[in-house]
């Protein structure tokens, strides 16, 4: 994967809701993982949304999106292996292209650095801020294995993977592949299944399904 001005990183943000029906308990946090999102320069589209989940195992997973770019693919993943030197986040991606970070003293924000590892003197955002559960709303499907949510505000739609979002779907009585009304608390991640990549909706906290209502009447 090519990467487009400063070697930069990945997209991503949270999310979270509010609801109705069918009240489904506060899961377990699935997310031990580290994931830091932001938007970064870009020398020809209006900046790189950026998502770099930092694995305790050792490995990365980084997502980037060039806004503005709706007449091609904008979106790419990557993934590699990640350790620290000193104080710096080190990354070597599949290609062996290197990346070094920053993190803040409290780690709730990195930094991107240049090729050398150190600070890029500008006035424009290079900051990654760290991950945390947001609120969202859309509609849920699940068939066959597969499940979608749609959200609601920017008309994205991501794959899902959590049982109790499944159960709570089943329990509406629904019919299979049919889309319902949901609420909740979500973070969203780069993923990687059978070689693929993905944005994945992980459920973080309490999500409630509603038949009766619709994106539309929302």
């Amino acid at each position: 994967m090519k990467r487009k001005v400063l070697n930069i990183l990945l997209t991503m943000s949270a999310m979270i809701l509010a609801g109705c029906q069918h009240k489904l308990p506060q899961s377990q946090s699935q997310t031990m993982d580290k994931i830091y999102t932001g938007v970064l320069p870009c020398a020809d589209c209006s900046g790189i949304e950026t998502t770099v989940l930092f694995n305790p195992n050792g490995k990365f997973i980084e997502q980037l999106t060039y806004l503005g770019k709706e007449e091609q693919k904008n979106t790419f993943f990557t993934t590699g292996n990640w350790t620290k030197k000193g104080t710096k986040f080190f990354l070597i991606d599949s290609d062996e292209q290197k990346t070094y970070f920053q993190p803040s003293v409290d780690g709730k924000k990195i930094e991107y650095l240049d090729q050398e590892g150190n600070r890029i003197e500008s006035n424009l955002n290079y900051t990654l801020e760290q991950v945390k559960p947001d609120k969202k709303s859309g509609e849920y499907s699940y068939i066959a294995d597969a499940a979608l949510f749609k959200e609601c505000k920017s008309g994205r739609t991501y794959s899902v993977s959590n049982i109790d979002l499944e159960k709570g779907y089943l329990a509406t009585g629904i019919e299979a592949g049919k889309p319902v009304y949901v609420e909740g608390y979500y973070t969203i991640r780069p993923s990687m299944e059978d070689g693929l990549f993905d944005a994945t909706l992980i459920q973080t906290g309490e999500i409630k399904f509603d038949k009766l209502r619709t994106c539309h009447s929302h």
